[in-house]
């Protein structure tokens, strides 16, 4: 069956979300192409017209989860730009809160690794580029210099991203201890 470029486009962003929300509840290694397919309406042969395997999907999950992540960070920086580089630096770093909140952390912490060892290294090389290489172009961008250096501030603040994800592990106590966190990390190296 031929499809209109409005329902390629449709049905690529569908299997993208469903191969979110299974990333997110089951993981990528018990989903199946043809659990997705069905949960889209298309065939299982379909599905190899917008993806070459159900590794490339989730990897494009994973994009769009970084993407997101960095923009959100990026438009806190922006809109904040009146605040001292402590404060817009949290405030970039806390916008990355809703990793936790809509669980998008969940599918990186468990299955992000074996994904990019099933990749085919053009793709990684082509496409992917690792967490030091945006916080750095976002403090860059938004011209937040650390003392300490680069390295240390992506590290820093990669460890604060994770500590997101562990809300539950964390307890009621969740947000200040994030806003702790966050604020002593980001006075300790932008201040």
């Amino acid at each position: 069956m031929a499809f209109t470029d409005e329902q390629n486009e449709q049905i690529r962003k569908d299997l993208i979300r469903e191969a979110r929300r299974c990333g997110i509840t089951i993981g990528m290694r018990k989903t199946s192409v043809e659990q997705l397919t069905n949960s889209v309406g298309i065939s299982k042969g379909s599905f190899y017209k917008f993806f070459d395997s159900k590794e490339l999907l989730f990897f494009a999950v994973l994009e769009d989860i970084h993407t997101e992540c960095f923009a959100a960070a990026q438009k806190s920086l922006q809109e904040n730009t009146a605040l001292l580089p402590t404060d817009r630096a949290a405030a970039a770093i806390l916008a990355c809160r809703w990793l936790a909140e809509t669980k998008a952390f969940v599918f990186i912490e468990n299955d992000a690794d074996f994904l990019l060892h099933r990749l085919p290294e053009e793709v990684k090389t082509a496409h992917y580029h690792d967490d030091e290489t945006h916080i750095r172009a976002l403090l860059e961008g938004g011209g937040l210099q650390p003392k300490g250096g680069m390295a240390l501030a992506a590290a820093t603040v990669r460890g604060l991203i994770l500590t997101v994800s562990h809300q539950e592990q964390i307890g009621a106590l969740y947000p200040q201890v994030l806003e702790t966190l966050v604020r002593g990390a980001c006075r300790e190296l932008f201040e």
